[in-house]
This record gives structure tokens, C-alpha cells and sequence, in this order.
């Protein structure tokens, strides 16, 4: 006689079996989501950096303005980072400085990403340069 559909012990194994599964991946899962925006912070560093070279070549200094920047909300465009200009020597030196906000405070290991107008990144910061890779 043919046996039609599952036990009941063959479903809890299959459930089991699923629930730990997720508990293995999702952390990696999450994990991969925090290192998929430290790009978007790199990518936006990257384009601040630009837009200030830019700024310097026009009109002989730096600026502050966001807005002029390309940001108008001063944070990345996920929200993910908030951004912060400070410049030094006349206005003809700054320093980028991107912060982790909401969720992506969980990165315990690039929460901070910065960049001067010479290009060395995260000189001043406790965080590894591999933030950038």
C-alpha cells in the first residue's frame, strides 16, 4: 500500500532543519547588507572630494555648503551616513568625515569613513583603511 503525504515527525525535522538554516544565515545576510553600503559611503566621499577639487579650480577655495556639494540633506543618499565638512588653512584644506546613523551603527567596524584634499583616507580615525575595499 502506498504511503500519500508526510508525518508529523517528518515535518518538525523539515521545520527544524529550516529554523537552523535562517538563524545561520540571516546574521550573514545582515552582515553583507552593512558592507554593501560602505560602498555607497565611499562612492559619495569620492564625489564629495570631486565636486570640492571642482569648487577650488572655479572659485580658488573649498566649501562647506552641502548643497553645493551635491548634498542638499547632508547625509548619503540610503540616509545611511551623515556628512560633515571642516576646512582648515583659508578655506584652501578640508577634511570629509561620513558617520554611520540608524541601522548601519551595527557596522562595529566602519562606522566612521573620512578623506582630505590630499586623498589620504581615515588618517585621524581608529577605523582600518580595508573600510574602503
Amino acid at each position: 500500500m502506498a504511503r500519500l503525504g508526510f508525518s508529523l515527525l517528518e515535518m518538525l525535522i523539515v521545520v527544524l532543519l529550516l529554523g537552523i538554516l535562517s538563524a545561520i544565515a540571516y546574521p550573514a545576510y545582515q552582515q553583507y547588507v552593512l558592507r554593501s553600503y560602505r560602498a555607497e559611503a565611499v562612492k559619495t566621499l569620492l564625489a564629495i572630494a570631486n565636486r570640492q577639487e571642482q569648487l577650488l579650480a572655479d572659485y580658488g577655495e573649498y566649501s562647506t555648503e552641502l548643497v553645493r556639494l551635491g548634498l542638499p540633506t547632508g547625509e548619503s543618499p540610503s540616509g545611511r551616513y551623515r556628512v560633515q565638512v571642516e576646512l582648515y588653512a583659508n578655506n584652501q584644506a578640508y577634511n570629509l568625515l561620513m558617520t554611520a546613523q540608524g541601522p548601519q551603527q551595527q557596522d562595529s567596524q566602519c562606522r566612521r569613513f573620512s578623506l582630505n584634499q590630499l586623498g589620504q583616507r581615515n588618517s585621524e580615525l581608529a577605523e582600518p583603511i580595508s573600510c574602503w575595499g
